[in-house]
């Protein structure tokens, strides 16, 4: 299934729910060491009825988490 087909049926599941958004991230380490390229990352998201400006915020909040607990 490609980027285009998860994030569709994201966006279904997410409006039966009545959830206004979400964001997953994916990362699956490939052959060889992650230094070498050989990782693949995705990310995919709905904010179907959240500002831009909010989920800005929440990435920016998660980005700033996830950054602190890597560096202890």
């Amino acid at each position: 299934m490609n980027h285009d087909d998860i994030n569709a049926k994201i966006q279904t599941f997410l409006k039966e729910l009545g959830v206004p958004s979400f964001i997953v991230f994916g990362w699956q380490h490939g052959e060889g060491e992650p230094e070498e390229g050989k990782a693949q990352f995705s990310v995919v998201s709905s904010h179907h009825k959240v500002p831009p400006s909010a989920v800005i915020k929440g990435l920016s909040w998660a980005l700033n988490d996830i950054i602190g607990k890597t560096l202890k």
